[in-house]
């Protein structure tokens, strides 16, 4: 990572609502169950739709762009992300005979989230800005048709934190190696986090999309965890660590 011990980042800070989004967790088949929030790679994909990017460009010129997120859905006039099943029927072969299923697509209805992207790159973050003020492609998060609305886009500073809590957002590390404490009298209800492993980036080869440098990461859905460990930020009010 680019980003210096203790060093104060300059960043790009989208909010952006969905009607019906998902992300659907690799490891599941006739259940898509999707994860809470939208991994690493899926939040560059959103920057290089704004960008008008294709893929291989996209991985080759941004491959080490940051990201975050945070979900704020508890903030909403919902007051939390709702959940829906999509059925989808298909038809497959078996020998000679077409047998009929049904896969179910796990997703979540009006999720809203900070997202958050810093770069390396030369004039990347003007170029973002920019980007998301007039974004040549339809934006969405999971499928092409979740489309998602922009509701705020501006730049922001981002202080270093040597600990904190951290909640509702994706950790790049697994936080039982690391320790964490739990604070119980202030939550009453709270869930484990999910870990799971995912590519971080994906190569580009004769139009062939390669998932690759699997990292692990934490889900921190309906938990909130103090953590003492460098390389978390916070923009006043939420915290958070890089992808």
């Amino acid at each position: 990572m680019f980003i210096q011990k203790g060093e104060i980042v300059d960043a790009i800070r989208l909010r952006v609502r969905g009607l019906f989004n998902s992300y659907r967790d690799p490891k599941t088949h006739k259940i898509h169950r999707t994860f809470p929030f939208p991994p690493r790679t899926t939040l560059v994909g959103l920057a290089g739709a704004a960008l008008g990017l294709s893929e291989d460009v996209l991985w080759d010129e941004y491959k080490d762009l940051q990201v975050a997120v945070v979900d704020i859905s508890k903030d909403n006039s919902l007051h939390g992300v709702g959940r829906a099943d999509d059925l989808i029927k298909y038809k497959k072969y078996k020998d000679s005979v077409v047998e009929t299923s049904i896969l179910i697509r796990e997703l979540l209805y009006k999720p809203e989230y900070l997202i958050y992207y810093v770069s390396s790159k030369e004039n990347a973050l003007d170029e973002i800005h920019e980007a998301f003020l007039h974004p040549k492609y339809a934006l969405s998060l999971g499928r092409d048709d979740e489309l998602i609305m922009l509701h705020e886009i501006e730049k922001v500073n981002l202080m270093p934190l040597e600990s904190g809590e951290y909640g509702e957002t994706i950790l790049p590390f697994n936080p039982a190696i690391d320790g964490f404490h739990i604070d119980i009298t202030t939550q009453k209800y709270f869930e484990p986090c999910t870990l799971a492993t995912l590519p971080s980036q994906f190569t580009i080869k004769n139009g062939v999309r390669t998932p690759s440098k699997l990292q692990t990461y934490a889900f921190l859905k309906n938990i909130r965890i103090q953590i003492t460990k460098d390389g978390g930020f916070t923009d006043g009010r939420y915290n958070f660590f890089f992808l």
